[in-house]
């Protein structure tokens, strides 16, 4: 009999483990942040193929970006690409923007991809997935952004959250 119970008591702690690390997910932590132009590299390619389009690639655009989060706190070193369409002052240019982006600081850096629009009243709206490097290693940052202006000199204003998913166990 008290083998049973010693048995029915370890099925009930194994039970107890996987029913509690199933919903389980990894540590996450919030940032705001908000990023400002510095410099442009390199301006890349610009092409007008016509219908008042406006293409550019591979732009190389210098950031500097401020978070609550040091870890996403640095210099941020975007390649930028976009199909505009021109548009009458002050929006100037609507449309799709993609790239890839390098945001660095003491600590490690972020090596990612991003995607956006600039809508017909010249706002723009980013999201800016990443993974981490050096000090980061084993971490993932998501970001979402957008700037309420037509003029690109004006900060960009982010939310984002950085996970924790290499090596995690809960």
């Amino acid at each position: 009999m008290k083998t049973r119970i010693t048995l029915m008591a370890a099925v009930a702690v194994v039970v107890l483990l996987l029913v509690g690390t199933v919903g389980a997910e990894p540590p996450k932590t919030e940032f705001t942040g908000t990023e400002i132009s510095i410099a442009t590299v390199n301006p890349g390619t610009e092409t007008f193929p016509g219908n008042n389009n406006y293409h550019v690639r591979d732009s190389v655009e210098l950031f500097s970006f401020t978070a609550t989060d040091l870890r996403v706190s640095g210099e941020n070193e975007v390649t930028v690409n976009w199909n505009f369409k021109i548009m009458p002052e002050p929006v100037y240019v609507s449309g799709r923007m993609w790239g890839t982006f390098r945001l660095t600081n003491d600590g490690g850096y972020w090596d990612g991809t991003w995607t956006g629009v600039r809508d017909a009243n010249g706002f723009s709206y980013f999201h800016m997935v990443a993974h981490g490097g050096g000090g980061y290693e084993g971490l993932e940052l998501k970001m979402d952004g957008e700037r309420l202006t037509p003029d690109p000199s004006q900060p960009e204003v982010y939310v984002g959250i950085i996970i924790e998913t290499g090596g995690y166990s809960p």
